[in-house]
């Protein structure tokens, strides 16, 4: 499905966009920033820019406007609300415009307006652009904002098919130093070479968060050996493996035990890291339920950059 032919699913509401697509530049691969021109949103352009310029990759800035409810008795005054919506998008995408044209050295960009539901028009959007990544701001720590930026990151994260990336306000840079949570299922394997990407030369911590309530055989001070030894065994292998994949990143490990929203918000603050990047396992009722219980609170409470990857079945 072409970008001009997205819609809400059961609409018949068309993108638009704002800037013409150059063919010579479909599947190329680029980073996309989701924005809605707020000052919360300028840490995630920072973001994205000095990922884009650092990559060499084309940066593709998205605003999404929502399809407004209509009144029955007022059938000429829906296009009178989308002009005024696309007025908006448009001022939002010259902010934007005007500050990648005032930095050193400004990314190749392109600036886009659709129009549907944003989880899965951004979604959509990536897809259709082959991103590398989804980036958006995450707004101030402890504000309402923050809930609302938070519950539109969490439906991105829902829809996506690529790695998304939640900047919370005033986040100066790329990150330096990050902390994974490894199950060392596929999504979180995906989860961990990403945060490495997104370094590029730093550190990064592989933490594996033993549930609180596990089932151990007759002799419970045994099972724990054993569970230990083994993941210490597995840590081990990541270690060497990323040391060949990623050169420039300093890998250590960590075996902690809890709630592993607590545990990955609790130790990244203890070693000042500026990511956290974690998998996501699937789309079920009993996957949706944990991931949100564990998503949701590292987004609504994370001090750093939230890093999520896709379920397995997209996660490649």
């Amino acid at each position: 499905m072409s970008m001009n032919e997205i819609a809400s699913p059961g609409a018949a509401a068309t993108a638009t966009l704002v800037e013409h697509d150059d063919d010579s530049e479909r599947g190329v691969g680029c980073v996309l920033l989701a924005t809605n021109g707020s000052p919360e949103a300028d840490a995630a352009l920072r973001f994205a820019r000095a990922y884009a310029v650092r990559e060499e990759l084309l940066l593709r800035v998205l605003t999404v406007l929502e399809t407004l409810p209509m009144l029955p008795a007022q059938p000429a005054g829906l296009a009178y609300a989308m002009t005024i919506e696309r007025d908006r998008g448009e001022r939002i995408l010259d902010r934007v415009r005007a500050q990648l044209a005032t930095t050193r050295t400004p990314p190749r960009s392109r600036a886009s307006m659709l129009v549907g539901p944003p989880g899965a028009t951004i979604a959509e959007a990536a897809r259709e652009w082959n991103a590398q990544f989804i980036v958006l701001g995450l707004g101030r720590h402890g504000t309402l904002g923050r809930i609302i930026a938070g519950d539109t990151v969490v439906r991105v994260m829902r829809h996506a098919g690529i790695p998304v990336v939640a900047v919370p306000f005033r986040h100066a840079s790329l990150p330096r130093r990050g902390v994974v949570a490894v199950d060392f299922g596929v999504p979180s394997l995906t989860a961990m070479r990403r945060a490495a990407q997104l370094i590029g030369t730093g550190a990064l911590h592989i933490v594996h968060v033993r549930p609180e309530i596990d089932i151990p055989a007759t002799d419970p001070d045994a099972w724990s050996q054993v569970y230990e030894l083994g993941v210490q065994s597995l840590m081990g292998k990541l270690c060497k493996e990323m040391e060949v994949e990623y050169p420039e990143i300093h890998v250590k490990t960590a075996l902690l035990r809890g709630h592993t929203a607590t545990q990955l918000l609790e130790y990244a603050e203890r070693i000042d890291a500026d990511l956290i990047a974690l998998g996501q396992h699937g789309h079920g009722i009993v996957d949706r339920y944990l991931f949100g219980s564990v998503a949701q609170e590292v987004v609504r409470s994370a001090r750093t950059a939230v890093l999520v990857t896709p379920p397995a079945r997209s996660a490649e």
